[in-house]
């Protein structure tokens, strides 16, 4: 396909260029709405799963401070701690951190169409150019991705300062709670923090998934050559099938001017419909219909009739029904009357007074 400059492309990309994009691994992906899945699924974790699991660490610790004077702080103790408090956090963090990278993936996969190109995993040396580098630093699509992210920084830190101001009104009466009110608060003000998080992420979301879309379709963007060029190889080109358009027209006029002047006599509607018909005498077949035609192509065997001195007779009601009936086929019995008293009305005109017969079909 010809290359144009990017002042050239103009018009919007064809069917066929966003399918052979999206084949190239270019689609059309939020990374926002990525974020948002795994934070969703991560909530719904974390209200599901971590709670229990919190309760339960809270509980340990809690057993832990209450006998703290009779725990000897030695190494072997010290390690025994840290290995027991990793395991908790390990518990408790799993399922969520799972929930976030299942939700990233499964929203790829079908934002994607679940697309998978073996060759993307080849390491691309390109990539490491360093002056492709720096146009795509200082390119729009960075400026647009950096006033985004000093937007959601300026967002959920107002959303952090809200929840730890309400956080720290509550802070003295810690001191008075047991180990399970502790954990439910904490998992309150976990919630409420990804909640708060999750609802300013959707109107991100819609922003940065109209901006994706439109900039993908101005990437793709096409001049009137590559469309022209793409049309010739999908189709073929559009001036080599006018030629053969324009040739087959021309050969079949030759075939149907060579029929009409074999013909005996054309039947016509008179404008709308002509049927050429040819019979030969003492043979003993059925006149045939030799070439049909109806508008312009119906005018256009009149033409050659004239041209020919073949007769053209006008009857509307035989010419419809003799249309319908295929080309090189003897007519049926049902229009042998018809057929033969036009033909012995051509063979009048044609013959000497006296000497006329009327065929006999």
């Amino acid at each position: 396909m010809a290359e144009s400059g990017a002042g050239d492309n103009t018009e919007a990309p064809t069917g066929r260029k966003l399918e052979q994009a999206r084949e190239q691994g270019n689609i059309a992906q939020s990374r926002e709405l990525h974020i948002f899945s795994g934070l969703g699924l991560a909530t719904i974790a974390l209200v599901m799963i971590v709670p229990a699991s919190a309760r339960s660490f809270i509980s340990q610790m809690a057993g832990l401070c209450d006998h703290v004077e009779q725990i000897r702080l030695d190494p072997s103790t010290v390690a025994f701690l840290l290995e027991m408090s990793c395991k908790m956090l390990m518990m408790l963090s799993f399922p969520v951190i799972i929930a976030a990278v299942a939700g990233g993936i499964a929203t790829a996969a079908m934002q994607s169409g679940f697309l998978f190109r073996p060759e993307a995993l080849v390491p691309d040396i390109g990539r490491l150019n360093p002056l492709k580098g720096v146009k795509k630093m200082f390119g729009v699509s960075s400026l647009i991705e950096a006033l985004k992210s000093i937007l959601k920084v300026i967002v959920f830190s107002l959303i952090l300062y809200a929840v730890v101001k309400d956080v720290l009104v509550l802070a003295p009466r810690t001191m008075f709670w047991s180990a399970e009110t502790f954990s439910a608060q904490i998992s309150k003000i976990t919630l409420r923090i990804l909640i708060s998080v999750l609802v300013v992420q959707i109107g991100i979301i819609v922003l940065d998934e109209g901006w994706t879309r439109y900039k993908r379709l101005q990437d793709l963007k096409m001049s009137r050559q590559d469309i022209k060029d793409e049309m010739k190889d999908s189709e073929g080109d559009p001036h080599v099938k006018g030629r053969q358009r324009q040739l087959r027209m021309q050969r079949n006029r030759k075939l149907i001017r060579k029929a009409v002047q074999s013909a005996t006599v054309v039947v016509t509607n008179p404008t709308h419909y002509a049927v050429a018909l040819s019979y030969e005498v003492g043979t003993s077949g059925a006149p045939k219909i030799v070439a049909k035609g109806a508008d312009e192509l119906a005018g256009r065997i009149r033409e050659f009739a004239y041209e020919a001195k073949v007769p053209v007779i006008s009857n509307p009601p035989l010419a419809r029904s003799l249309y319908k009936l295929p080309e090189d086929v003897e007519i049926p019995y049902e229009y042998f009357q018809a057929v033969a008293a036009i033909i012995a009305y051509v063979w009048r005109l044609k013959q000497p007074a006296g000497t006329q017969r009327k065929p006999v079909l």
